[in-house]
């Protein structure tokens, strides 16, 4: 199977010249237990500063007994249903690596709390890249006059699925959801281009199972991370650069890039190569962990609650994940 990491393939989906495709809601939400580096200290072998060092990140949260993916994708969801207008929904996408049940879907499950029946709802399994994959079908039916309002929801409990005893891995993770709303954008800024992909043949590097070298350990997340890592940066500076080129636009001209907050060291480092300045991507890793698919709602809605993102400011949102997948999405801030 081809290990390639070559994104030559991926090509970009242009809007049609009638419908145009925007962001008009966001919404975040972090349960509020807290894990700490110090908590970590006390379940396996390691130290704030060795994984301060490792990952940039100091605290991650944690669902609490009985709150599902889905109780955590509705509490993002209703706060960016509001900043749209509580518009009537026509889909609803639900990215999650972590479903409360096979069956039925965490999207019926939170259309049922919304009592939005009706409405198609699935979700759509892309690990980090899931709100990527959800922002390009989402954008896609808007664009395509299926569907007017497409509210795409992320949320994560991965701490359930996360082995204490790797440490490699348990200090990573964390839950938490993010949503957005989108729809029509009539004349004013928009999705601009999309781009995504998969390589099964990187399958091995980010699973749950046991460990690769002893089968009979509990499963858990793992990950191979000199791999990975190299992996990450080379996708996330290649979609980068790809998508603003799709845009007609130079890096320079970007005004906030919001990555997939997977471990700042990475972040940083796509950042270096790239030769993206520091202060203009959107950073929350230090306090969530990586919330997988939910992570770049998240970082955006925090961006957006700060007043950080402009109406008309160039965005790049880029991703990579298990799979492995990876993809991206330019935009112009429409609120």
């Amino acid at each position: 199977m081809s290990h390639a990491t070559s994104v030559d393939a991926a090509s970009p989906v242009a809007p049609t010249r009638t419908r145009k495709a925007a962001i008009l809601g966001v919404g975040g939400y972090l349960p509020p237990d807290v894990i700490t580096n110090l908590d970590l200290e006390a379940l396996v072998e390691t130290s704030d500063s060795w994984i301060m060092d490792r990952t940039g990140i100091r605290t991650r949260h944690r669902a609490g007994s009985g709150e599902t993916s889905a109780a955590l994708g509705l509490k993002a969801a209703l706060p960016a249903l509001a900043m749209a207008g509580s518009p009537t929904l026509d889909a609803i996408i639900f990215a999650t690596c972590s479903p409360d049940t096979l069956l039925p879907s965490s999207a019926c499950l939170m259309q049922r709390e919304l009592g939005v029946g009706g409405a198609a709802a699935f979700d759509i399994n892309a690990a980090c890249s899931g709100w990527v994959y959800g922002l390009q079908l989402a954008s896609s039916m808007v664009q395509s006059g299926a569907a007017n309002t497409v509210l795409v929801v992320c949320a994560e409990a991965l701490t359930r699925l996360v082995d204490y005893g790797d440490r490699s891995t348990c200090v990573l993770f964390g839950d938490g959801a993010g949503a957005t709303v989108v729809g029509l954008a009539g004349d004013g800024p928009a999705v601009l281009a999309t781009r995504w992909g998969a390589d099964g043949g990187q399958a091995e590097i980010i699973y749950y199972g046991p460990k690769q070298e002893a089968e009979a350990s509990p499963d858990g997340l793992r990950m191979a991370g000199r791999g990975t890592f190299r992996l990450a940066v080379e996708r996330l500076c290649a979609m980068a650069e790809e998508l603003a080129a799709d845009c007609g636009w130079t890096l320079d001209e970007v005004d906030h890039f919001i990555p997939h907050q997977a471990n700042q060291r990475i972040i940083e480092a796509a950042a270096k190569r790239s030769g993206i300045p520091l202060s203009k991507i959107v950073l929350n890793v230090a306090e969530t962990g990586n919330t997988s698919a939910a992570s770049i709602p998240l970082a955006m809605a925090d961006a957006a609650r700060e007043g950080r993102l402009k109406r008309g400011d160039k965005v790049v949102c880029v991703a990579f994940g298990a799979g492995s997948t990876w993809g991206g999405v330019a935009l112009e801030w429409a609120l």
